[in-house]
This record gives structure tokens, sequence and C-alpha cells, in this order.
């Protein structure tokens, strides 16, 4: 039977059979006809509504499919008729139309939502996803486990220690090496410092002897000048002697009272007096002049040598104080020098001895891929941690579909559970290639439709529990960006 654009126009596709007993004058017509209604009934009316599901989803609902009764076994004689289409006579029965009409009514009516639900664009199958992150031991060693409780399914938070590895047998003759020099430098540094104490204390002693040497120097020059002073005024006492002898003998002289020879010598005892007296005061002089030296610190007298032993020994002690603190300088920065790479050899020998390997994200345990005591290798797998913070859905969805989405469509995600629903965009079409391997679900779990798609969602970061292999259905919203072809 198929619907006209034409109303009230109804014709039927029927066998030779029903054909004939159609037309008037036939003797068996209310049985033909009961024969014919049962067929109509049924049969045209499944292969009516499949016609219109299927041209629904296919896009055009305006076209109604015209259904048609499975043809029965005729005659050989009968071809021509049997495909012939004809309009329904006169006297066809109302009752088939009615039951016709009542039963796609009820059909459109029932299967409104359906059929709705079918014609969206949505996904065979969907199921939450995210990454999962493997931590590898990063030296060789024993694992033993930061918390006794560990296991599958233990939450974690990020920079969380989760497992450590030690190496007993981890190369440490660098490190002993660098202790032992750092302890020599000490030791040359404790012992720089004990000679550079007693020559300070040394110093100290040399430079009171010193003091003492320049105060009594001048103490002797002092007493000297006042000797020399007693001898000036002794020596000008026989000058004024001479002087009164001469002046006498003068007197004499002229009187014929002496002889001449008295006089000469009392002339030459008076030179000899004033000379005397002379030669004290340049004496005193001298003696002047190295009292004033001495009181500033320099030591003239007949010696060559003018500086006292203690002075000397003292700029001895000067000297080699300056080389043991040049030399104690040197040496600190040195073990300072040490003391940096000691550190940082230390920090290496660490982690080579001991190394905790802590959580990289917010997540759970994966898969535990070692156990407490096993001796592991560097670069072994010790754990897969499930990274709750890049929550994702993964989606199957048919060939018709995929050619309809694009980056950036809004999308609904239904939970099967009954939880609430999510929207989100879609981040990537995969297609028929491989989802990223370090998924912890694979695409090939999904196995109903071949295209994939990835979705984000942002309100499953918000769950902490990891709510992964969730499963539930995606619907795309088409319109809410254009379709990637379209885009060039």
């Amino acid at each position: 039977m198929s619907l006209n654009p034409s109303p009230g126009k109804i014709v039927t596709s029927r066998s030779p059979r029903l054909l004939a007993s159609a037309l008037p004058g036939s003797p068996d017509v209310a049985e033909l006809e009961a024969a014919r209604e049962s067929e109509f009934t049924t049969d045209v009316q499944i292969a009516y509504l499949e016609s219109v599901a299927k041209n629904w989803r296919n896009g055009s609902p305006n076209e109604i499919p015209e259904p048609s009764v499975t043809p029965v076994a005729e005659p050989a004689e009968e071809p021509a008729k049997a495909s012939r289409a004809v309009s329904l006579p006169a006297n066809f029965r109302p009752a088939t139309i009615i039951k016709s009409l009542v039963a796609i009514a009820l059909a459109l009516g029932l299967g409104w939502l359906p059929v709705q639900r079918l014609l969206a664009t949505t996904s065979a199958e969907a199921v939450v996803n995210a990454r999962v992150i493997t931590l590898r031991a990063p030296i060789e060693g024993e694992v033993s486990m930061a918390d006794a409780d560990t296991d599958v399914g233990s939450m974690f938070r990020v920079n969380q220690s989760i497992l450590v590895v030690r190496n007993p047998r981890a190369d440490s003759s660098h490190l002993a090496n660098l202790m032992r020099d750092r302890n020599q430098l000490r030791t040359t540094i404790g012992a720089l410092e004990g000679k550079k104490q007693l020559l300070l204390a040394s110093l100290d002693e040399l430079s009171v002897q010193q003091e003492r040497f320049r105060i009594g120097r001048i103490e002797q020059l002092e007493q000297r000048l006042r000797q020399a002073d007693t001898d000036m005024a002794a020596a000008e006492a026989q000058y004024s002697v001479a002087s009164d002898a001469l002046k006498r003998a003068e007197t004499l002289r002229k009187t014929d009272a002496v002889s001449q020879a008295f006089l000469d010598k009392a002339a030459g005892d008076a030179r000899v007096a004033e000379q005397t007296v002379k030669g004290h005061a340049e004496r005193l002089k001298g003696m002047l002049v190295e009292l004033d030296a001495a009181k500033k610190g320099t030591y003239i007298g007949d010696s060559y040598n003018d500086t006292p032993q203690s002075a000397q020994r003292k700029m001895e002690v000067s000297l080699e104080l300056s080389d043991v603190q040049a030399r104690l300088v040197g040496t600190r920065a040195e073990l300072e020098s040490l003391d940096a790479e000691l550190v940082k050899e230390q920090g290496r020998h660490d982690g080579l001895a001991k190394v905790e390997i802590r959580s990289t994200v917010n997540g759970r345990v994966w898969e535990m891929l070692t156990a407490p005591g096993e001796h592991v290798n560097a670069g072994q797998d010790l754990v897969k941690l499930l990274d709750c913070g890049s929550a994702l859905v993964t989606a199957s969805v048919s060939e018709t579909a995929y050619q309809r989405l694009a980056v950036g469509q809004t999308a609904t995600f239904k939970p099967r559970d009954g939880g609430e629903e999510l929207t989100g965009t879609v981040v990537s079409l995969n297609g028929l290639a491989a989802v990223a391997s370090n998924s912890a679900i694979q695409q090939n779990a999904l196995t109903r439709e071949p295209y994939h798609v990835t979705l984000r969602f942002p309100d499953l970061l918000k769950h902490a529990d990891c709510r992964i292999g969730r499963s539930g259905l995606v619907q795309f919203d088409t319109a809410s960006a254009a379709p990637f072809s379209s885009m060039h």
C-alpha cells in the first residue's frame, strides 16, 4: 500500500489470487476478503512502520514509503496480473483502513521519543577514561612501601611518597676521598690557627721587650747626658783655672818674676782646657741627637746594628705571622670549596643510595608492578597511577555520525548509573586511529562502532575518586560547531 500526495487515493499491490478474488461475481468473496484483510493488517503495517523509521533516520521524513504485501505463489498462466497495481474497489471494507490508521497513530505516538532519540547524533557507547602514568625506578635496589597499606586503588596526592628504593652498594669512593680531604684541611687549619696564636703571643712579648729596651735606652742616654753635663762643668772649671793661671803668669812675666817657659806652659794649659770644654760641648750635642732618635724608636750608636735584637725578632715574627695568615685564608677558601663539592657529592650519593618514588599527579594506584623486598633495576616499571586530573570520555560512534562531528562541538554525557548529566566539548576526533596508548581503557574495549571520539567534561574533575570506567551515552550538539569538512 502507498500513500500518495493526492488525498483519498489508496493503491495496493497484491498477489494475482487476491486480485482475482476482489473482482465482482466471485463465489468466495467473503472468505477471500477476510484473508486479504488479514494480510494487510500484519505484513503491510509492519513493512510500513519500518520504512517510516528508516526514512526518518536518513533525514527524509517527508517521503512516505509504499508498503507492499509479500506475494503468494500463483499459477504460471497469470504472470502479468501479479505485478500490476490497481485501484481498490469501491466495496473495500473501511474497517481495514480504520485499523491501519489507528495502528499508525499508535506507532507514531508511542515511538516518537525513541525515534527522536534515534534521529539525534549519539554515541553507541561511551566510557569515562583517563591517562595512566607509569613511575619507573631511577636506580637499582630493594623496594619498600612508604605506607604498608598501599595497594591497588589507594589514593595519592601530588608529591606524596609511594615507594622507596634503597641501594646499599652505591659507589661512595669519591665521597670518602672528599671527606678525607676535608678532614686534612680542617687539621691544617687547626695547626695554622695554633701557630698563629703562638706567633701573636710571641709578637706581643717582643713588642713589650722592645718597648722596655727603648725606655731603658732613653734612660741610659739621659744618664749619659747628665754625666756629660758634669764633665762639661769640670772642663769649664779647669778652663777657668788655666785662664787665671795664664793671667798671673803674664803679670809675673812683666816683672821678670817667672821665666818665659812658665808663661808658655800656662798659655798651653789654658788652650788645652778651652778645647776640652769645646769637646764636651760637641759630645753633649751628639748625645742629645741620640736621645731624640731613641725617643722616636730609632737607635743610634757606635755599632753597625741600629735595631735591637728584640725589634729584629719582632720583625721576623711579623713576617712569619703574615705567611701563616695567608696560608690560613687560602686553606679556608679551599675548605669552603671542598664543602660545596662535598654537598653535591653527598646529594648524588644519597640519590644513588635511596630514592623516594613520589606521586606526580592526584589520583590512585591503577596497577602495582612490584612488591616489598623485590630487587629492581634502573628504569624498571614500578607502579601505574591513574591521573584523576585528566579525566576524559571516550565514545564510539557510527561513520554517519562521525562525519557530522567537529572539534569544539558541545556534547552531553548521561551516565548509566543515574548520575547528573554533564556538559562538555569534543577535543579529539580519533576516527579509526588508535586512542593514546597511555589511556586506562583502550580503544579496543569499545567495539560497537569503529569510529572513536574523545570529549572533555570539566565536571568530571570535581570527583576525587576517579570515576574511570563509568559508562553512558554521549549526545552531540551538531549545531554548536560546523563539521570539519565545511571549514575548508
